[in-house]
Order: structure tokens, then C-alpha cells, then sequence
């Protein structure tokens, strides 16, 4: 049975103002009816009050899957999604004899569908509820940051643990706005995925880094998974005698022409955005966070570049590490150099100046406005104060998967122990539990320990440069220790002492660590536990005033919300939270510079001319030879005259937002975004609609590579697309 959502008037108060520039919104499913005279005027053919239904038609089909957004796309179960959002599965099941990730896969059969990973989740969203007064009634006037922020994280987990009474039900509790509004969103949760096809490598990446968001495209970033339940149909943990989920919905993959001014609506997660941030966040991104983010990036990548050139085993374990900060980096010196180019600091500067002074004729908000927004920038300056220290700290971690490990089976000896469960940290509570330990088995397949130690070597010579008052003082301790006196040898030879002293990279002794308390964890004498052990007093630390600092924002950022939207006249899209969304705009190109036109639509012609038959221009053959042929049967597109592969559409997207559906006017499956543009690339801070695209592959080019190239012509039926090849 359907739950009627509800939400708060401020939310539906933002359609007073006019909607001409709805496409800079990632707007929550229950928006999107008041936005359906001007859907119906770009010739949406579905009611646009079905879009605030989640559990019915076309919503109820879109899904989260690990950091991607994804769609149902048969009866059967099958979920359809970018390529590099199962390259995991694809990394996760090959060898150097069996390589998945270089040669594409594809199930012969049900029973040939191997188990994605086993961290793999589908999450289908079913309702969504206003709980602010809940959450912020925990929250008495006048208490301070720190117990605001616990009151509110207790009312929180309060509300979860209630709503996922059920198996098989997942629930959160997200901010907007800042802490304005807290929505209680339940899904759910699917926990046997498995794989079923992706084409070869020279189609989900051709082009890979050279072309990384860039306009034209010519890449087909597909792929498909499919979720399995109980026969009883209950989420369930994955079993041979699981059968596949019978979602109440999925979406046709369409066939039908795509022409520039084609409406195109997006459904999906996206992860973040900082469109609403204050200008002080801005100076410190563009002075400080990109570039230095950049530069650790930069550093690890090219570690692990090397590292893999040492044979194909050591390339896939590392393939999933490098596949992020290949994509992250390229996108992080895109924004930065936007950030140059396009002024941003300024027209911050300019905004927040614009806002005060509108809000001047209402004194009582002013006065609130400009009292939060100076607290804000104190808060702001006290982050600041540890920022390179904490930086560092996070990536000692992240350069280190048997420290990350280690890290996290540390911390949850200590959260285990704690008596109550709503006392736990959120993701060590007893509903993390079976997801953390499907961690640690995952994770044997992305340690190599050669690497693992170079990239700890890059993080701990960092620690070595941080300025007096930022040290890490169980990193200078350890090093002291070791009687070295210069700084690389000190690190080599506590590299020397870590990595001979561990067994940490061994998946038995990690399982046979999940449940030990504290002290037998410690008793072990295991090197890189006593690292973690030795570090978490000061993690301890950064977590509770980064927790004070949440109690903080809280109070002030709901206020200075206020004033922006007043400012805007009432219209104002809240950031991406990871939330559902649904966002819509249409096939369009655009000039990027002086003199310089890109057309909406690339076609299979610029294949032929990109392929150089190397990475990472190196189209299979028989791609190849059909294209060559100019066999496109009725996949070709009538107004090109030729094979489509992708078009771009002023629809916004970020992180998050891969593998979510372009749905046309039908409610069809038309493509799926994969990219943005590099001229648009700092859309997550602010949107110009000018220049800001969404990368597209068209469905026709991704079904033409099932049918010709790939012979899928078993999963075309079961989508009800009758093969022709």
C-alpha cells in the first residue's frame, strides 16, 4: 500500500516565484507537482503528480546501489546502471587469468550471475516523512553546540531504529537546508546483487581519463546487476537459492528518436552539493581544500600507477583505488580552475551582499542574519586552526587499507562494548554490524601490501611536514622511537617495523578480530592495531568538535538559509544530500568559447575516428568491423543518419548521480548520465546555465552493443526488445 509523504510548506512555498530556471534544481520527488505546468509545456506525457508517488510508476523503479543511482528495468530484477559503477563487481570477480574489468562480462544464465560483491546493496526508497519537530523537539533552547547535536543525533536514531523494526528495511534520517528540515526516509534493502553483464572496457571507458568530463563523448558507460531475494520474496543474504526480485515497477529501455529540445528528466542520488555555502567556504576551497586535495590525490595516484606496473594482479587490486582518484582528481582541478576563471569568490561576495541588503527592510531577520552569519565565520576560522593536521589524519587512512581496516575494527571493539546501542556511533550501531564484516571480506580483494605500504609512506612524510601546533602526536612519538634522524628513514624504518608486525592483511585474522573486545584486540601485539590504537585518542578528538561544530550549524545555518531564500524571493533547491532527487531540462549544445559550437549528439563516426586500438582508445573488433559496415539495424537515429552513441542536456548532476536514468516523455529509459562537461564542472557550487551540461549515453547506442557487438540478446528480451542481430 502507497504512504502519502508529506512535507513542510516551506518546501512547496518555493513555486511562488517563477520556475523558469527549474533545471539548476535537484528537486525532491514531492516538488515536482508544482512544477507540472511547465513539464507538460516541454511535453511530458505522464501526470506530474506520479513522480510524488514513490511506490508507484515511474519512481518506484529507481534505486541506490553503492554510491550510484540505478533503475529496474525488467520484472525479473534486472537493474541497469553506469559501467564504472560496477567496475567493483568487475574488479571484485577477476583475475589475471579471468580479467572481467579488460574484457566485459556477460551471464550465460541465472545460475552464471556471480555475487557483485559482498558489500553490493540495492536500495529502493518507499517513503519519505517530515520529521523535523521530532528532531529538533529533542534539542532545548540554550543548551550548548555539543549537546544540541547529540540531542538531535539521539532523536535521530531514535526514529531509525523505530522505522527498520521490520528485516530487510533500511531508514535515515537526512538534513536539508542546513537543519531546517529532517526528512525520515525508509527503503529497501537488497542484499544479494549480483552481476550480469558489462561490455568490454574499450566501451564503458573508452576514452577513460583523456576524455573524463569532457564534451564529446563517445563512451558507452553501461552495465547491468541484477537483485535477488528470498523465495519467499524478503531481502536476504546472498544463497543459491535465492530467486530474483520482483520489483512492482521498472521502465521500458527505449528505442525512440532523441532530438535536440527533447525534454529529459533525471531520477536518481546525487551525493552533494554546495550550492547554499557561505563565501568564507568558498575562499577556503579555492585557496586551500582543492588545491591541497589535489595534491594528495596527485601523489597517492601516481603511487599506485607505479606500483601497478609491477604485474595485472597487483593492477586489479588497486584498479577500484585508482578508478576514484583518477575521477576525483580530474574533477577537483576542473572546479579549481573554474573557481579562476569564472570569478566564483566574487560572485559569492557579491550574493551574500545582495542578500543583506534585501533583507534590511525586515530588522528582526537582519539582525538574526547578521548576528549567525559572524558566529558562522568564527566557526568557520576554528575549523581552519587544524585543517592540514586533519587532512592528514583522514589520509593516513585512505593511502592505507590495512590501517583503514585496522582503524575500523579498533573503533568497533570500543563501540561494541558500549552497553546501549543508541550510544554507539552511527555506523558502528548493531544495524552496521553485518555490513562491516561484509567489509572485511571485500576489502581482501583491494589489499596489496607492497602498495598498501607505499601509499602509508606518502601519508606518514606528509605528518612529517605539518606545522607546530597541528603535529600528530602519536605519529612523531613512533618515529622518535625508531632512532633514526631524518625524517625518511625514521618513516621506512617504521614502515619496516608496521608491516613485518601485522597480519592485518589476512582475512581469517581479520574475521577472527570483528568480535574481540578492546584488550584482546590490543593483546594481539599486531602492529597496525597498535598504530590505530595509538591514533585513535586524537580521532577521538577531531570527531567530538567536528560534533560541536554539526550542534553549531545547526543553530546558525537555518537562519541564514532563511535570509537567502527572503533574499530569492522564496524560491531556493535545497543542496544534494544523497537523497532521492529528480531533476529535468532538455537535449541541448552549447558554446564554449568564442567561434566554438558542440553539437547535442555524438554518433558511432567519431568512435572510428578516436580509435587507435591502444588504451584507452581501443574499441573491440567486432564494434569495430559492424561499424565499418555501417550495420546499425533500426538503432540508427533518422535525423543523424547514423548510429547515436551519447548527447548532452541541461540537466546538473554530480557525484552520485552516475548511472541515473534519463527518462523522455513517456517515462522511458532514453540513457544514462555518466558525466558532465568540463565548462560546467563546478556546478556543484553554482549553476550557469550556459555552460552547464549533462553527459548522456543514448539507450539506442548501449542496445545496439548488447544485440551486435555483444550477442545479449536474452537480457534484450527479458527488457522486451526484440533482438536484430
Amino acid at each position: 500500500m502507497t504512504r502519502v509523504s508529506t512535507l513542510p510548506v516551506v518546501v512547496f512555498s518555493l513555486f511562488f516565484a517563477t520556475v523558469a530556471a527549474a533545471d539548476e534544481g535537484m528537486w525532491m520527488p514531492q516538488q515536482i507537482p508544482a512544477l507540472g505546468d511547465e513539464l507538460k509545456e516541454l511535453g511530458l506525457q505522464l501526470d506530474p503528480a506520479s513522480f510524488a508517488d514513490l511506490t508507484g510508476f515511474p519512481m518506484g523503479a529507481i534505486v541506490e546501489i553503492n554510491g550510484c543511482s540505478a533503475t529496474f528495468v525488467s520484472p525479473e530484477g534486472l537493474i541497469v546502471t553506469n559501467h564504472h559503477c560496477v567496475h567493483g563487481a568487475l574488479q571484485y570477480n577477476s583475475t589475471p587469468e579471468r580479467d572481467l574489468i579488460n574484457d566485459g562480462f556477460l551471464a550465460k544464465s541465472r545460475s552464471d550471475e556471480p555475487q557483485a560483491t559482498p558489500t553490493q546493496r540495492v536500495y529502493v526508497t518507499t517513503n519519505i516523512d517530515d520529521v523535523t519537530a521530532k528532531v529538533v523537539g529533542g534539542a532545548k533552547k540554550g543548551i550548548g553546540d555539543t549537546a544540541r547535536a547529540n540531542a538531535i543525533d539521539a532523536k535521530k536514531k531514535a526514529l531509525v531504529k523505530a522505522c527498520e523494526s521490520a528485516d530487510g528495511i533500511r531508514c535515515e534520517v537526512s538534513t536539508f537546508f542546513g537543519g531546517e528540515l529532517f526528512l525520515l526516509l525508509t527503503q529497501m534493502e537488497i542484499r544479494d546483487v549480483r552481476l550480469v553483464y558489462a561490455p568490454a572496457l574499450g566501451v564503458g571507458n573508452f576514452g577513460d581519463e583523456d576524455d573524463n568530463w569532457m564534451w564529446p563523448r563517445h563512451t558507452g558507460d553501461f552495465g547491468f546487476l541484477r537483485a535477488y531475494v528470498s523465495p519467499d520474496g524478503r531481502s536476504a543474504d546472498y544463497s543459491k537459492d535465492n530467486v530474483p526480485y520482483k520489483p512492482a515497477h521498472w521502465l521500458k529501455v527505449s528505442t525512440r528518436d532523441i532530438d535536440p529540445g527533447d525534454l529529459t528528466l533525471l531520477a536518481g542520488y546525487p551525493g552533494w552539493t554546495s550550492r547554499l555555502v557561505s563565501a568564507d567556504e568558498v575562499r577556503a576551497a579555492q585557496e586551500w581544500w582543492l588545491p591541497t586535495e589535489n595534491r594528495f590525490r596527485r601523489g597517492l595516484l601516481a603511487i599506485l600507477r607505479e606500483e601497478g606496473k609491477r604485474g595485472r594482479d597487483v593492477e586489479i587490486a588497486n584498479a577500484t583505488r585508482v578508478s576514484s582518484l583518477e575521477n576525483y582528481l580530474k574533477k577537483y582541478e576542473g572546479v579549481l580552475e573554474a573557481f579562476h576563471r569564472d570569478g566564483l569568490l566574487d560572485r559569492k561576495l557579491e550574493d551574500e551582499k545582495h542578500v543583506a541588503e534585501l533583507v534590511a527592510s525586515k530588522p528582526e531577520l537582519a539582525k538574526r542574519y547578521e548576528a549567525a552569519a559572524k558566529e558562522y565565520a568564527s566557526l568557520l576560522a576554528t575549523e581552519r586552526a587544524t585543517r592540514d593536521r586533519d587532512l592528514v589524519v583522514r589520509y593516513l587512512s585512505t593511502s592505507s587499507p590495512m590501517l583503514s581496516q585496522a582503524s575500523v575494527l579498533y573503533k568497533l571493539s570500543i563501540e561494541r562494548a558500549k552497553k546501549r546501542d543508541a550510544e554507539r556511533e552511527e555506523g558502528y550501531q548493531e544495524r552496521d554490524w553485518a555490513q562491516r564484516m561484509n567489509g572485511v571480506k571485500r576489502t581482501q580483494r583491494t589489499i596489496e601490501r607492497a602498495s598498501d605500504r607505499a601509499g602509508l609512506r606518502f601519508a606518514l612524510l606528509e605528518a612529517t611536514k605539518l606545522p607546530k601546533g597541528q603535529r600528530i602526536e602519536a605519529i612523531d612519538v613512533a618515529l622518535a622511537k625508531t632512532g633514526k634522524a631524518a625524517p625518511e628513514e625514521q618513516v621506512e624504518s617504521l614502515l619496516d617495523a608496521l608491516y613485518s608486525g601485522t597480519m592485518i592483511d589476512q582475512q581469517d585474522v581479520r574475521l577472527a578480530m570483528f568480535d574481540e573486545p578492546t584488550a584482546a584486540l590490543v593483546n594481539r601485539g599486531d602492529a597496525m592495531i597498535g598504530l590505530a590504537a595509538e591514533l585513535h585518542p586524537l580521532v577521538r578528538r577531531i570527531e567530538d568538535q567536528a560534533l560541536a561544530n554539526r550542534g553549531a550549524r545547526y543553530r546558525l545555518r537555518p537562519v541564514m538559509i532563511e535570509a537567502l531564500r527572503t533574499a530569492k524571493n522564496g524560491r531556493l533547491a535545497p543542496d544534494a544530500n544523497g537523497t532521492l532527487r529528480v531533476g529535468f531540462g532538455q537535449v541541448k549544445g552549447y558554446e564554449p568559447r568564442d567561434g566554438v559550437i558542440y553539437l547535442p549528439q555524438t554518433t558511432i563516426e567519431g568512435v572510428l575516428r578516436k580509435d587507435t586500438g591502444s588504451r584507452p582508445f581501443d574499441s573491440p573488433a567486432r564494434l569495430l568491423e559492424l561499424a565499418r559496415a555501417k550495420r546499425f539495424g533500426t538503432y540508427a537515429d533518422p535525423e543523424l543518419g547514423t548510429l547515436p552513441v551519447a548527447y548532452v542536456t541541461t540537466n546538473n548532476v554530480t557525484n552520485g548521480s552516475s548511472g541515473s536514468s534519463a527518462i523522455n516523455a513517456w517515462g522511458e529509459v532514453c540513457g544514462l548520465a555518466f558525466d558532465m562537461n568540463w565548462e560546467g564542472i563546478a556546478a556543484d557550487w553554482v549553476v550557469n546555465e550556459k555552460y552547464v551540461r549533462t553527459v548522456i549515453v543514448d539507450s539506442r547506442y548501449m542496445l545496439w552493443v548488447m544485440d551486435a557487438v555483444d550477442g545479449a540478446h536474452e537480457l534484450l528480451r527479458e527488457m522486451g526488445v526484440e533482438p536484430q542481430f
